[in-house]
């Protein structure tokens, strides 16, 4: 079984630190004199090829199995017998997903995201995984536009998804807030970041899931990628709790308030969006109930493979390359750059491209390693 040290340790002053759950990776002097190999592209292309074939079967055949009913490990906080008698059967999913919790949860104490200090991180809860996407229902279209003060001009709902978060019957009970209170509530927003995340595929990790239980110990101010018809990349104010989506360009969700957001401004294909984004491309302007506001940034950023010098194998399309080196040109503000992967999809093996961008910091199930480049 492996060895997950989750060691919590008190500092000078008095505060959790998590050092020693991080790897950093030196790799100055591994790109102090780098020359890019012609031959990275076609390493990158077997790589992508053989990293889909690595997923399949790890979506497929490992996950959905359940764990050993024998292991138990102190250090991984995982015990797998019940209390009641006889053994308590966890599925590789759960475990697997319970520690990318667990560790970006590390990631985001380490880089000083502002904390619900209410909230302290229970290190021996085993999160159950669920997929929460589901089909949207014409009455929840209704309320969820109601929210927005968008009359319902939908014609049908049954290609709309909501994506809805667990927590949903317990915040049925809450007392309804005015828009005064919501107003209020903004002001007050204490996210010291603005955090992009994206809308998963079945086939990428989900990190819808892993923000939804992270999001009661830590302040959010999220933002989703999206593909314009003008083939850029550019990252939408998004709500956890309260969202609309339906499948946009590649079958990738995007939030309806852009789809509405686009035909209100009678926007046609191949025309320029009025809208003002931030030197890395956040959407600047007041949008039904977000703000923007001028943080730092730390982008998730999806990938089929990644390898132990911080590069990363995407789509091949280039997206995030492209916005990301043009935010770093500009260099206004800190852009933090990570990815959720697991470590099966990890690669020794370079394939650097000039036009690629390095990460930050990986979290798989063994860890979080940060790259020092």
């Amino acid at each position: 079984m492996w060895v997950y040290p989750f060691a919590k340790q008190i500092n000078e002053q008095g505060e959790e630190d998590y050092t020693r759950c991080i790897t950093p990776v030196d790799l100055r002097d591994h790109y102090k004199n780098y020359k890019h190999s012609s031959s990275n592209k076609q390493v990158k292309h077997i790589v992508r090829r053989n990293a889909k074939q690595v997923r399949d079967v790890v979506l497929t055949s490992w996950l959905p199995q359940p764990m050993d009913p024998h292991i138990n490990n102190k250090d991984a906080k995982i015990c797998l017998n019940n209390p009641n008698g006889g053994t308590k059967t966890i599925l590789y999913v759960d475990f697997v997903y319970t520690q990318l919790i667990r560790y970006t949860y590390v990631l985001l104490h380490s880089l000083n995201v502002n904390r619900r200090k209410e909230k302290k991180f229970n290190f021996s809860k085993i999160f159950t995984y669920k997929c929460n996407y589901k089909l949207c229902e014409e009455d929840q279209v209704g309320k969820y536009l109601d929210h927005y003060n968008i009359s319902n001009d939908l014609a049908g709902c049954a290609h709309f998804f909501m994506y809805s978060w667990a927590g949903e019957k317990k915040e049925k009970k809450k007392k309804k807030k005015t828009a005064e209170t919501e107003a209020t509530e903004q002001c007050k927003n204490k996210a010291n970041f603005n955090m992009c995340i994206y809308l998963p595929t079945e086939k990428e990790v989900d990190i819808l899931f892993i923000f939804q239980k992270l999001h009661k110990y830590f302040y959010f101010n999220l933002y989703v990628p999206i593909i314009t018809d003008q083939n850029s990349l550019i990252f939408f104010p998004f709500d956890l709790r309260n969202n609309l989506l339906v499948k946009h360009r590649f079958g990738i969700f995007v939030p309806y308030l852009y789809v509405h957001y686009c035909a209100e401004k009678g926007i046609n294909r191949g025309s320029n969006l009025p809208l003002n984004l931030s030197s890395a491309n956040l959407v600047m302007d007041t949008l039904y109930n977000f703000s923007f506001t001028e943080k730092e940034n730390i982008f998730f950023i999806p990938l089929l493979a990644y390898n132990n010098y911080g590069a990363r194998v995407g789509s091949g399309k280039g997206y995030y390359d492209r916005a990301l080196n043009q935010a770093e040109q500009e260099k206004k503000k800190k852009n933090v750059k990570v990815s959720i992967s697991l470590e099966v999809l990890m690669y020794e093996i370079d394939f650097l491209e000039p036009t690629d961008i390095l990460l930050d910091y990986v979290v798989n199930e063994r860890g979080v390693y940060h790259f020092v480049s």
